[in-house]
């Protein structure tokens, strides 16, 4: 009689799957089958899944698994918080009502869950469990069509609570946590790129090295939780870590930033505590890193975004230049770090050090033919400089001399106003010539230190200072006089 009545209403092909369902129920969900056949005789259509027996737990995991995306592409998006959902669902909502089948599942079903979550539990956690099991009773009803409604009523969600103070690292807290040698340094270059650069912690554990263009010091995000790709330069002194930190590490595994075991840091259940126990072993003591209460949240990995937020709008950065680096879509999100970036502007506190200065291990070794600052180009002979330092101050360090202030007599003579009027590129000046090498002694950038002549081991080493015979050069500076007639070189 049933297989008639389907076949006569056009759900020929239903028929024989609802009968054996009918067969094989027991007296709890025959009645729910008997019902599906006589809405489906009716026109009230049950839907794709014609799944009467589907339980909330097989749905909800048909939904974060991404099986629901894949078959409704169109309606469902691919979730990129999925595991979080999963385990608000196996923690919260699965032992309250995992077996109660999604055709009754009811507002009291959903209020028991509520009332079963912990009192410590915040709002906003409280929030997005009750979002969870809103969104997955929405999808059962469209496209899945399981339901013909939504049990749960507008006004069902939690109202958001006041907003809790939030921390971020200064500048100093920063260093101390870099140069601590004693923790794992997968994490603290993990922990630094993302102060430095405001990427989401999502975005950081899935970067591979194909993201990265270390050549020109560029990234690229194609997937975010935004679903805008976005690219930026990268600050420099996180380029030369990382370019110091894939030669060292010479990692075999695609991701760019996994834990001492090779896991990614998305896998560690406990990655806040992690770094709050990370920073009192570095020897950070501000106790508002580490307070909870109603009104404040310990620092959490997250807290590194607002570090590189507050910093950057305190150091002057536009917003645009924020938002290029964090994927925000709207002024609202960047302007609530607009207070915090006031106190530190100031309080002067600064900004962070370049990454690879911070990092001990990645810090550029000086000196005695080993690398410098300007990595593998200074190594082969390159006379390139670092583009931290101004380029007088770079090229006076380059050849051993320490930069210094004009002398007094130099103002008396009209040289340091001579010279500051002289074209932006123009800076030199041609000392006296050494009798032995037939080199001239060479002056770079205002803060030069008039030096006394060298002896001729020192010409021969290839220094750029000069001896000669001349008391006066070429480029309109004196050098400092000497009996014999010798001249002082300017280094």
């Amino acid at each position: 009689m049933l297989a008639k009545q389907l076949t006569e209403a056009g759900h020929a092909s239903l028929a024989l799957p609802l009968l054996e369902r009918a067969a094989a129920a027991d007296e709890r969900v025959l009645p729910v089958v008997l019902e599906a056949a006589r809405r489906l005789c009716s026109g009230q259509a049950i839907g794709p899944l014609a799944r009467t027996d589907m339980t909330f737990r097989d749905f909800g995991k048909q939904w974060t698994s991404g099986a629901l995306h894949r078959r409704w592409p169109d309606q469902v998006r691919k979730k990129k918080s999925a595991k979080d959902d999963r385990q608000r669902f196996e923690k919260h909502v699965y032992p309250i009502v995992g077996d109660v089948l999604v055709i009754e599942f009811s507002l009291d079903h959903a209020d028991a869950v509520m009332a079963s979550l912990p009192s410590s539990l915040s709002q906003a956690s409280r929030r997005q469990v009750a979002q969870a099991m809103n969104r997955l009773l929405s999808l059962a009803v469209y496209p899945a069509r399981v339901i013909e409604r939504n049990p749960l009523p507008r006004g069902f969600l939690p109202k958001l609570g006041a907003r809790k103070a939030l921390s971020f690292l200064y500048p100093q807290e920063d260093a101390q946590l870099m140069a601590a040698t004693h923790i794992p340094l997968e994490q603290r270059i993990f922990w630094g790129v993302l102060a430095r650069e405001g990427m989401r912690f999502g975005e950081a554990t899935a970067m591979v090295w194909s993201d990265l263009d270390l050549l020109r010091g560029a990234v690229r995000l194609d997937e975010n939780k935004t679903d805008d790709p976005r690219a930026w330069a990268l600050d420099p002194g996180v380029v030369r870590a990382l370019a110091r930190y894939e030669q060292l590490l010479q990692p075999g595994d695609e991701l760019v930033f996994t834990d001492p075991d090779g896991r990614s840091f998305s896998e560690d259940q406990h990655v806040a505590q992690t770094f709050r126990d990370a920073l009192q072993a570095a020897g950070v003591r501000r106790p508002e890193l580490f307070e909870r209460s109603s009104r404040r949240l310990p620092i959490r990995v997250h807290d590194l975004r607002a570090t590189f937020i507050t910093l950057a709008l305190a150091n002057g950065k536009t917003e645009t230049w924020v938002a290029d680096r964090t994927g925000h879509r709207s002024s609202v999100m960047i302007n609530r770090y607009r207070r915090a970036a006031r106190r530190v502007s100031e309080l002067g506190l600064g900004t962070l050090i370049p990454l690879d200065e911070a990092i001990p291990e990645l810090r550029p070794r000086r000196g005695n033919g080993q690398e410098t600052a300007t990595g593998s180009a200074a190594a082969s002979g390159s006379k390139r400089v670092s583009r931290r330092l101004p380029n007088h101050v770079a090229l006076v360090a380059e050849a051993g001399l320490e930069p210094a202030l004009p002398r007094k007599a130099d103002f008396e003579s009209g040289w340091w106003r001579r010279e500051r009027q002289r074209p932006a590129g123009s800076w030199g000046f041609q000392g006296a010539r050494c009798a032995r090498s037939g080199r001239r002694g060479r002056f770079r950038g205002p803060f030069g230190r008039f030096r006394d002549p060298p002896t001729a081991a020192d010409c021969d080493a290839g220094h750029r200072c000069g001896r000669g015979d001349a008391g006066r050069g070429s480029g309109g500076g004196e050098g400092r006089q000497r009996g014999g007639g010798e001249a002082a070189g300017v280094g």
